[in-house]
């Protein structure tokens, strides 16, 4: 088995002249063609006297650093005598075709996933979820196996692109089986992967909290996701190049060095809601035609989804907020309230509640009309808002009545927080009455915190009321917590068992049927029931 013909052909191709090789043996001299001997194709060849073949054998230029795709074709040689002398190998160029096939396999890949992804799309409704389900796909390693995946959509006034999930890397197999938790029951997001995926739950849930902090306008001229948006075209780290003004957000280059990236506008009836961001940073070619064209594919799949998602979440928005303050309405507080419970006994974590209620409500709508009053509750709602965390969860319980939820937070802390909220209403919530005048209102607040006070939903409502009605009786506007409550019944209980007994006070007796109130005073006047004069 050693060399005895070799062409210029194969010179050029080996980059070894035909002296060096003639007369030595094929595997040490052209180590690739032993590749192709792998499955021992020559001692079948010599051992049966036919013809073998072995096809796209990958042979790699050192020089140019290219590779090449080559069918070779092994044929036996016989000697004069009709003997077995050895083998001839005639190789054809087949790199295009091997390239081309490759390309199909992964479009292929690419197809399959994306079927997977709308068949889970179909089967929900749940925005975050949609969202979640889109960004894992991309990250999945046949829907993409991108480092990074980025989802933001505009808001509903259409000003700002705002963020919304952040995923990194995942096995498409994994996020299969995700997929199929989170869509085979009604849980929240978070609940589902806490439960499910704790640890992923968790990373994935801070590069979310950053990726949410982002708010892009979308009237930015330099910045290269709003331009997505307007232009409506993918845009790469290669637009960055060719207009040096555009930037990524400062935000999200602190925290994601995006070197190859591709932001993808989401379109749906032709108008922009969104925009896909992938980084594939780890890769060492930048984005070719092919897989621009397939994230545009898997862009406009996903977009029918998300505005699906954005319908369906704007009707239930509808269904779970005030009207007039926007916040969530005393029906979704409660359902979160249990939830939010449930899962501080699950975590040991704390979970404190503060009521709070704008002192002399009534008087303040007869005296200044309800208009007035309809404004001081929009800006107490809007104080509320932005001076709370993401996680917590202002709400309107009724009335004047406000309720705010705050997981994981201590007693003390609740305290010290419904006191920076005592002085932005005093300091902050100020009105223009019907002559024009400057009006402002104060009000009282409760705290109560579990497990310090209350284990179950109600009682936890029950001690925060308490202590609400507790800081209206001392004064109002000030902040009083469920530990004064029980501090004010201890002292009342030992005073009433030093004192003589005196006249029972007026109680409150609840109608069974209407659900009405009507007082009952011992000692009262009656009418007589023959004269009808007072007694």
């Amino acid at each position: 088995m050693r060399v005895v013909r070799y062409n210029r052909a194969a010179e050029r191709l080996f980059r070894k002249p035909f002296s060096e090789v003639l007369g030595r043996a094929y595997d040490e001299v052209l180590p690739v063609i032993s590749e192709v001997n792998t499955g021992h194709v020559f001692q079948r060849t010599i051992a049966l006297g036919v013809p073998g073949e072995v096809k796209e054998v990958k042979i790699t230029d050192p020089e140019a650093g290219q590779d090449y795709f080559f069918d070779f074709v092994v044929d036996p040689i016989l000697d004069d005598d009709a003997h077995m002398a050895g083998v001839s190998l005639i190789g054809l160029d087949v790199t295009e075709r091997a390239l081309l096939k490759q390309r199909l396999a992964h479009q292929n890949e690419d197809l399959l996933a994306l079927q997977q992804v709308s068949n889970a799309l179909r089967k929900t409704m749940d925005l975050e979820k949609a969202l979640f389900i889109i960004a894992t796909a991309l990250t999945s390693d046949e829907g993409g196996g991108y480092d990074l995946a980025m989802i933001f959509t505009v808001d509903q006034d259409r000003e700002n692109l705002v963020g919304q999930v952040c995923v990194d890397s995942l096995g498409l197999r994994d996020a299969w089986g995700i997929w199929r938790g989170l869509t085979s029951h009604d849980a929240p997001l978070q609940k589902s992967l806490e439960a499910t995926q704790p640890v992923l739950a968790k990373r994935w849930g801070e590069l979310s909290g950053v990726v949410r902090s982002v708010k892009v306008p979308l009237t930015d001229e330099f910045s290269v996701l709003a331009h997505a948006v307007r232009t409506g075209e993918t845009v790469t780290q290669e637009t960055l190049k060719e207009d040096a003004r555009l930037r990524v957000h400062p935000e999200i280059a602190k925290h994601f060095p995006l070197k190859r990236f591709a932001a993808a506008p989401l379109l749906a009836d032709r108008e922009a809601i969104g925009v896909i961001v992938v980084d594939a940073s780890s890769r060492k070619r930048d984005f070719s035609p092919e897989r621009l064209m397939m994230l545009e594919m898997f862009a406009n799949q996903a977009a029918l989804a998300i505005n699906n998602g954005l319908i369906f979440q704007n009707v239930l928005d509808r269904a779970q907020r005030d009207s007039l303050t926007r916040l969530y309405n005393h029906g979704h507080f409660q359902e979160v309230l249990r939830n939010e419970l449930e899962r501080a006994v699950r975590y040991g974590n704390p979970l404190s509640l503060v009521m709070l209620d704008i002192d002399h409500f009534k008087g303040f709508n007869d005296t200044y009309g309800h208009q007035t009053g309809d404004m001081v509750l929009k800006q107490t709602a809007l104080l509320l808002s932005a001076l709370v965390r993401v996680t917590d969860l202002p709400a309107r319980y009724g009335g004047e009545e406000f309720a705010l939820l705050l997981p994981q937070t201590e007693y003390d802390h609740a305290l010290e927080l419904a006191e920076r909220l005592r002085v932005g209403v005093e300091r902050k919530v100020v009105v223009t009455g019907p002559q024009g005048q400057k009006i402002g209102v104060t009000a009282s607040f409760g705290v109560s915190c579990f497990p310090r006070h209350a284990a179950e939903p109600h009682e936890l409502v029950m001690c925060a009321d308490a202590a609400l009605y507790l800081a209206k009786d001392r004064g109002r506007n000030r902040v009083v917590g469920a530990d004064d409550v029980e501090d004010a019944e201890e002292t009342t209980a030992r005073k009433k068992a030093t004192k003589r007994p005196t006249m029972k006070r007026p109680t409150m007796k609840q109608s069974d049927e209407s659900g009405s109130f009507r007082v009952k005073t011992p000692g009262a006047k009656k009418k007589s029931r023959k004269s009808g004069k007072l007694k």
